[in-house]
Formats: structure tokens, C-alpha cells, sequence
């Protein structure tokens, strides 16, 4: 089979910057891609990279936005990752927080990720790499399809483009204004492109002009079709439906298996191996050491969509009847607050660690009995998958991601991989309630715990899934 060019091209992707999820995944895709073809990794060449990652000289490239208006900026290529480029232009990218200070945005977000799309495709013209699949995510790189479609040089002429939704909730809108600044002729702000609800939508512009769309897991590629969870763009996603589909992510093993992982205090392959864990995290964090008190585990963004608010209003019962909480997460300051007063009032029950811990999170599922994902919408989640491998049973919301990989647990059949629920507080309440049947029968705990060790969420599956869609676009 002759190899590809795949050219994907993101905000953020490991090892090299991470904000969220989406990092994990472009840099397993980038990871394991490059055994089938050649691949090229395109990111923003942000402050946090400079010192950490060599380069080769950088050079010089010129994008032009029309209108005699052209911005300076640089390619930089790894010296260690092959295929890894990082576009730069200093008064962009040069800041501390990748897309704005405290979970706001930057006012120039529009400016700078325009200016990163155009700079992609100026720097694979100056490598002269004809491109087969350009594999865009999300609203960051929505423009480059359109930018490609626009293009008149012959690098690109061939170029089919993939557009993947990681979040519909996040779409990259701005006011009328900076349209002009996108180097795009009027016609494109019109309600059949990018115009929404009068301002500038970068996401319409990859769902209307990509060549496919996929989003993170299949039940959110139809979930997106609905009210619910379309985000005013159901309408529009209804119309190109037949390019939509949806890929699970996949987890990376090499880097979340507790048979040998270095952040944890004992490696282990069987359910007994969790007690040490468990007993050390309960000890890191402060609480109550004590191996019969059922431990629910979080590592999450602190915001509504997660469904932190539904726990709060029952997490006072739930101590009461002697459960502790692990949560680790950034985000909201009022969700900080109420757990940092939680925390302060239960101490020996609730521990709340804020900002970002790579270690502790390895922990907090390695050392959990159980992990909670009560999210409102969830377009694939990588906690529930993760928590699998490490034998913490999910508790989650019934949607997305979640609902394609949690299996309901029967207690009559031992059947399942953990427990699910639809509705708000009242229902999770009763989900947890049926984690907490099956903690004080620890035989078929400890059965349930070493079957979903043995699931298999790796990325062979999904990478597979990948390969067939870049080959029904490139006739790969």
C-alpha cells in the first residue's frame, strides 16, 4: 500500500501543549497514524514550547489575508518528532494561556487562530508536500477547508479535508467585525455560511465546507442532530448529515496502565493491587484512611456541562452516609468555592484539588473505588475509559461517549461495566446509591473491577476507523 500525506493540524496536542482532551487525542492520532502513513503534526508555536522542545532554524513565511493586508510569521520544525511543525508569530502566540487567562477568551482569539490556518497552508506550500487529507479539529482549524477551497495553488488542488468536532459547545464566535480580517469575500457571511445570529461562526465554516465530518464518538454524531445538544447549529448538521459520522476515541496504554505506572504507589494487574492505592491517596489527600469507606473519584473540568452541580446538591447526603469524594479539576470559581467549603467542613471526607496535576490524576484512578462522570452532554470522555483500565467502575450520565462505552451493570447476571443514569440529581443520587449496593459486596466489586480491566479501549480500534475515512476520501 503506497503511503499518504495526512497533514492534521489542531491547537493543541501531547506532548508538546495540552488544555484538555483533545490534546490526548491528536497526539495518539499523530502517535499511532505514522505507522500506516506519513504524517504531519501542525500546532500553534505557543510560548510553553520554545524552552522545552528544539527546534531547527526557524523560517520565515508571509500570509496573506488580501486587500494588500500580509502578516509576518514562522515555521519552526521539530528536531525530535518527525513531521511536527509549529507555526509561530510572536504577538500571538507568545502568552502564557493558550486561548485566554482564567477560562475567558483572548479579544484576537479570531485574529490568532485565522492567522495559524493560512500559516499551515503557507508552510506546507513552502515544503512542497502534496498533501492527500487534511484532518482539521475543531473550531480552532474550522476555516482551513474553506481557506483550501479558496486556494488556488496546485499543493492543495487534490487535498480532501476531514473536520472533526471535539465539542459542539465551543464553536469560535465573534463579532460581525472581524470578518474582515479573515481574508474571505463577503459572500461567505451570509446565513448559508458563516454568519450566525450576527456575528462569525469559524465552526460553520468547517461543517459547510469540509469534505467529511466526524465527531468523537457515534452516539454524539447523532446526539448533535437534536436540540438538545446541537447548539443552535441542529439545522445545519441535520442538512450534511450524510458526512457525519462517529469515531470513539481510544486511550493510550503506554501512558494509563497501572501494571507500570510510575505516578502510582503500587503497580498492580488484579483488583487486590488497588488497596495500597487506595490507602496512599487517602493519606496524599487527607482523609480518613480506612479501606471500608467507599472513595469516588473525579478528574474534570469544573464546569455545568460536567454536571457539577447535580453533585453538590447531594454531596452533603452522601457524606452522611460515609462517602468520600477525590475531586481534581479547574474551572469555575463558584464550583471552587463550594468544594473548597466542603472540603473545609469534611475534611476527612472531601478532598478538592484545583488546577492541573498529571500525577494526582493517575492516582486519584488508581487509588478510587469509583469514578464519576455525571456530565450533561459528553461527546466522547476519556475519564470513563481510563478508569476502566485502572478497575475503578464508572458511575455516568447516560450520553455521548458515556452511553456508547459504560454498560449497565445487572446484579442478577454480573453482566456490565458500570452504572449509568438519565435526569439530574435525584437520578444520580440513585445511581450512586447502587455503587454503593455493590461496594459492600466486595467479591462481586472485585469481579466487576477485573473485567473492565480487561476491556479493550486502545487505539487499534479507532485508528482503524480513521484509516477507512481518510480512504474513502483519498482513495487511500
Amino acid at each position: 500500500m503506497e503511503k499518504k500525506n495526512i497533514c492534521i493540524v489542531s491547537a493543541e496536542a501531547v506532548p508538546f501543549v495540552k488544555a484538555g482532551g483533545m490534546a490526548d487525542v491528536v497526539g495518539s492520532l499523530y502517535k499511532y497514524l505514522r505507522k500506516e502513513h506519513n504524517v504531519y503534526l501542525f500546532i500553534p508555536f505557543y510560548k510553553a514550547l520554545a524552552n522545552r522542545f528544539r527546534t531547527e532554524n526557524e523560517e520565515e513565511i508571509e500570509v496573506d489575508f488580501g486587500e494588500g493586508r500580509k502578516e509576518k510569521g514562522t515555521i519552526a520544525r521539530s528536531l525530535e518528532y518527525p513531521g511536527v511543525y509549529f507555526i509561530g508569530r510572536q504577538e500571538y502566540f507568545d502568552r502564557e494561556e493558550l486561548y485566554g487567562p482564567g477560562g475567558t477568551d483572548y479579544p484576537d482569539n479570531a485574529e490568532r487562530f485565522s492567522f495559524f490556518a493560512k500559516g499551515v497552508l503557507e508552510a506546507v506550500k513552502k515544503s512542497g508536500i502534496r498533501m492527500d487529507v487534511f484532518h482539521c479539529h475543531d473550531w480552532h482549524t474550522a476555516l482551513l477547508p474553506l481557506y483550501v477551497k479558496e486556494s488556488c495553488c496546485g499543493s492543495f488542488q487534490d487535498a480532501r479535508t476531514l473536520f472533526t468536532i471535539h465539542n459542539l459547545g465551543y464553536q469560535g464566535i465573534f463579532p460581525q467585525e472581524k470578518f474582515s480580517i479573515l481574508g474571505l469575500p463577503w459572500k461567505y457571511f451570509s446565513m448559508e455560511e458563516l454568519e450566525f445570529y450576527g456575528s462569525v461562526n469559524f465552526m460553520k465554516a468547517g461543517i459547510i465546507h469540509s469534505d467529511a465530518i466526524n465527531t468523537v464518538s457515534p452516539r454524539y454524531s447523532v446526539e448533535i442532530l437534536t436540540e438538545e445538544f446541537g447548539n443552535r447549529l441542529e439545522g445545519l448538521l441535520k442538512k450534511v448529515s450524510g458526512k457525519v459520522s462517529g469515531i470513539i476515541n481510544g486511550v493510550d496504554y503506554t501512558v494509563w496502565n497501572p501494571s507500570f505506572d510510575g505516578y502510582i504507589k503500587k503497580k498492580y494487574r488484579t483488583y487486590k493491587g488497588k488497596g495500597a492505592n487506595k490507602e496512599s491517596l487517602q493519606e496524599e489527600l487527607g482523609l480518613a484512611k480506612e479501606q471500608d469507606i467507599p472513595l469516588f473519584g473525579m478528574v474534570t473540568r469544573l464546569a455545568e456541562q460536567k454536571g457539577i452541580d447535580m453533585l453538590l446538591e447531594i454531596m452533603e447526603t452522601l457524606i452522611g452516609k460515609n462517602v468520600q469524594f477525590a475531586v481534581l479539576g479547574d474551572g469555575s470559581a463558584f464550583y471552587k468555592d463550594a468544594l473548597g467549603s466542603l472540603h473545609k467542613k469534611f475534611p476527612a471526607n472531601v478532598s478538592a484539588t484545583f488546577g492541573f496535576n498529571e500525577g494526582l490524576a493517575h492516582r486519584i484512578y488508581a487509588g478510587s473505588d469509583f469514578f464519576l462522570m455525571p456530565s450533561r452532554f459528553e461527546p466522547c470522555g476519556l475519564g470513563q475509559l481510563i478508569s476502566f483500565k485502572y478497575g475503578t467502575i464508572p458511575v455516568v450520565r447516560k450520553v455521548g461517549g458515556l452511553a456508547d462505552s459504560v454498560e449497565e451493570y445487572d446484579f442478577e447476571t454480573g453482566k456490565g461495566s458500570g452504572f449509568t443514569f438519565d435526569g439530574g440529581s435525584r437520578e444520580l443520587m440513585a445511581c450512586i446509591e447502587k455503587a454503593l449496593r455493590l461496594f459492600i459486596d466486595r467479591k462481586s466489586l472485585a469481579s466487576l473491577s477485573e473485567h473492565d480491566m480487561k476491556l479493550d479501549f486502545s487505539w487499534k480500534a479507532s485508528v482503524g476507523k480513521y484509516l477507512e475515512l481518510y480512504g474513502e476520501l483519498a482513495n487511500i
